[in-house]
C-alpha cells in the first residue's frame, strides 16, 4: 500500500509496542474489509506489532478484544461504525487498555464528535500513533445501561416478549452515544435493514416507513429520583450529540459533564412527527414546545399502561433489549486515543 508517510526509524532493541485491531468487515456497506487489511498494513508498517481480534460475530469478537485488553495490549483499535465503537467500548472499559478508533462505517456519529473523518482514516492512525508516543489519553464518560425488573414489571413483560427480543438476553452493556427506545429506536431499527440510500437519508427513509402504523407509547421516567409518566413519541437518553448517522439529537451533551441529556417528545399524531421530525436534523426540535430535555445521572426507564409498549432500546446503533431499563453515567471512565 503506498502512503504519503514516511516509515520510522526504529532501534531493533526497542521492544515493539502491540496493537489489537477488530475489524467490522461489513461496515461501510462491505468496504470494512478492505479498509481493515489497509489499516493493519499502515500499523505494522510503522512498527507496531498487530493482533487480528476480527472474528465471524460480534459475540466472539468482544471476547477476543476483552481478553486482549486484559492481558494487555497498548491499544485496541476498531475499524468500523459507532457498532464497532460499541464493542470496543464494551471491551476496555475496566481495563488499562485505551481506545483508538478508524472510522469506516456508514454513520459514525461518535467518531464525528471526536472529529474523525471516515474519508482520512490515515489521519485517524496518525492520531493513534501520536497519543501512544506521547501518552495522550482522554478521559470521557460512558454510560452502563442494564434490566431494571420489579415485580410489578413482570406482567407488562410478558406482552414485551411476544414481539421482542427475550427480556432475559438483555444484559448489562456500556455505550457512549444515545439510547434511544421510542419512535426514535422503531426508525434506527427499521433503517438498519436498508442497504441504500447511506448515511441519514435512510434514517428518514425509515421515519415515512414506521410513522404511518405508530402508536403513543407509554412511559415512566424517574431522572434522578424525580419521575413523570406520560405518553410519548420520542425517548433518547444521551451522552453524544450525534445518532441515526449525524442527526443532532441531543446538541447540548457533552462527552466529558458526567451528565446525560434526556430528550423525550410528547404524544404526537402523524402531522405532529411529520412537523416535528425534520427539526431533527438541524438540532431545532428542542425548541419544539412537543419536546423536553431534561439533564440527569441516573435515568430509569419503564413501561406505563397510558400507552403502548416502547420499543426495544437501542444504543450505539445496537439492540440493548426492552425497558424497563436502568441507566447511569459514569464520568471520565472511558479512554480515548485522540
Amino acid at each position: 500500500m503506498k502512503s504519503e508517510h514516511n516509515a520510522p526509524t526504529s532501534d531493533p532493541n526497542e521492544v515493539r509496542k502491540t496493537v489489537g485491531i477488530v475489524v467490522n468487515p461489513t461496515a461501510g456497506l462491505g468496504k470494512g474489509e478492505g479498509v481493515g487489511r489497509r489499516v493493519m498494513a499502515e500499523f505494522r508498517r510503522r512498527g507496531f506489532q498487530v493482533l487480528d481480534l476480527s472474528a465471524e460475530n460480534a459475540r466472539d469478537a468482544l471476547a477476543r478484544a476483552r481478553a486482549a485488553c486484559l492481558t494487555p495490549v497498548d491499544a485496541l483499535v476498531v475499524v468500523g461504525g459507532d457498532g464497532m465503537v460499541h464493542l470496543g467500548v464494551n471491551a476496555v472499559i475496566g481495563t488499562p487498555t485505551p481506545l483508538g478508533i478508524v472510522p469506516a462505517g456508514s454513520g459514525n456519529d461518535f467518531a464525528r464528535a471526536l472529529d474523525l473523518s471516515p474519508r482520512k482514516q490515515m489521519e485517524a492512525i496518525d492520531r493513534i500513533v501520536q497519543a501512544l508516543g506521547s501518552n495522550s489519553i482522554a478521559e470521557m464518560d460512558a454510560v452502563q445501561v442494564e434490566p431494571y425488573v420489579l415485580r410489578a414489571h413482570v406482567g407488562r413483560l410478558k406482552i414485551a416478549r411476544q414481539s421482542t427480543k427475550p427480556f432475559s438476553e438483555s444484559v448489562r452493556r456500556w455505550y457512549v452515544g444515545t439510547l434511544s427506545m421510542g419512535l426514535d429506536a422503531a426508525v434506527n431499527a427499521q433503517a438498519n435493514e436498508y442497504k441504500w440510500p447511506k448515511g441519514h437519508l435512510k434514517y428518514l427513509r425509515a421515519v415515512f416507513a414506521s410513522v404511518p402504523r405508530f402508536k403513543p407509547y407509554g412511559y415512566s421516567i424517574t431522572i434522578d429520583g424525580k419521575k413523570f409518566e406520560s405518553r410519548g413519541t420520542l425517548a433518547a437518553i444521551s451522552n453524544a450529540p450525534m445518532f441515526g448517522g449525524g442527526i443532532p439529537i441531543s446538541p447540548g451533551a457533552d462527552m466529558a459533564d458526567g451528565k446525560l441529556e434526556v430528550t423525550f417528545a410528547k404524544a404526537l399524531n402523524v402531522s405532529g412527527i411529520l412537523k416535528v421530525f425534520p427539526k431533527l436534523y438541524k438540532g431545532t426540535h428542542v425548541d419544539d414546545p412537543a419536546v423536553m430535555v431534561y439533564s440527569g445521572k441516573e435515568i430509569i426507564i419503564e413501561p406505563s399502561e397510558s400507552g403502548t409498549f416502547p420499543p426495544v432500546a437501542m444504543a450505539d446503533g445496537e439492540v440493548i433489549g426492552p425497558v424497563p431499563l436502568k441507566v447511569v453515567v459514569h464520568p471520565g471512565v472511558l479512554r480515548i486515543l485522540r
